[in-house]
């Protein structure tokens, strides 16, 4: 349930909704390949007919406003709609706001599970701040890798390590999350967690170093090294009379030192919401 950390600039929002449905197309590959290995999976056809039928699709799916700063670091914020994406199918193809993947193998509780996901960088622009002028353009990256996911008694964990499959920063960065669902009623479905990336130099110096072309008098060169970043936040829903529901959601991402000592950076602290109208699958 937890978001990425995003460096969101007009065109890294637009890239969002174009993301949102490279998501969508990749829900739809992992529904092949979840098919395919249901179908290898397939045993004693009567003992299956027999069982009571599982709800396929759960979720939300709908649309909204989405506030964000204008690049992670810069103190200037933006209003976006957005389409608003938080559903699985059959426990084993998701996507998450900005995250999508599919799980590979889980264990027969459903508790613990290996698998494939992806999500994106957003890049900035010198125009999206003042510190940022004169710099040439940080592109949209789309990270991937592994994932592995763990339902515990107490919280659902996750930990996933990605790579730049675009090869804009040519580095990689690991994420963990601890999500904890607190209100699960007919009504509301609350849940807070917390989480870190540690971004690798590449990724940190791509996003936040300025090189020595790029360095001013009042913007000194800058290299940036690994940086672990820290991000709380809190998502849920209220929902209406079937199937409509609000869609809500906060998240506050802290830079770590390699990142937020770069003279680019206004404020370490990165906010940013979302509320919007969505159906509940």
């Amino acid at each position: 349930m937890a978001w990425t950390s995003i460096a969101s600039t007009t065109t890294g929002i637009q890239s969002m909704i174009r993301f949102s449905s490279t998501a969508a197309l990749l829900g739809a590959l992992g529904l092949c390949l979840a098919g395919a290995v249901q179908a290898q999976s397939t045993g004693a056809p009567q003992a299956q007919a027999a069982a009571a039928p599982a709800k396929d699709w759960t979720g939300y799916v709908g649309a909204g406003a989405l506030a964000f700063p204008k690049y992670v670091g810069g103190k200037g914020t933006e209003v976006w709609p957005v389409p608003l994406l938080q559903f699985e199918y059959k426990e084993t193809v998701y996507v998450d706001l900005l995250r999508a993947g599919v799980r590979l193998w889980s264990s027969e509780d459903k508790k613990f599970a290996l698998g494939l996901a992806a999500e994106p960088r957003f890049g900035y622009k010198s125009g999206d701040g003042s510190r940022l002028a004169g710099m040439a353009e940080r592109n949209l990256s789309v990270e991937a890798g592994p994932s592995l996911e763990w339902e515990t008694p107490l919280v659902a964990l996750n930990l996933a390590y990605f790579t730049d499959v675009t090869g804009n920063s040519k580095g990689g960065s690991l994420h963990g999350s601890a999500y904890k669902q607190i209100v699960d009623t007919p009504k509301w479905d609350i849940g807070p967690y917390v989480g870190f990336e540690r971004i690798s130099a590449k990724v940190a110096n791509y996003y936040f170093g300025v090189p020595t072309a790029e360095a001013t008098i009042n913007r000194p060169a800058y290299q940036a090294g690994a940086s672990t970043n820290w991000n709380i936040g809190l998502s849920g829903a209220y929902k209406f009379s079937a199937p409509y529901a609000l869609m809500f959601g906060v998240q506050n991402t802290h830079l770590g030192n390699g990142a937020g000592t770069s003279p680019i950076v206004e404020t370490r602290n990165a906010t940013m919401g979302y509320i919007g109208l969505g159906w509940t699958l």
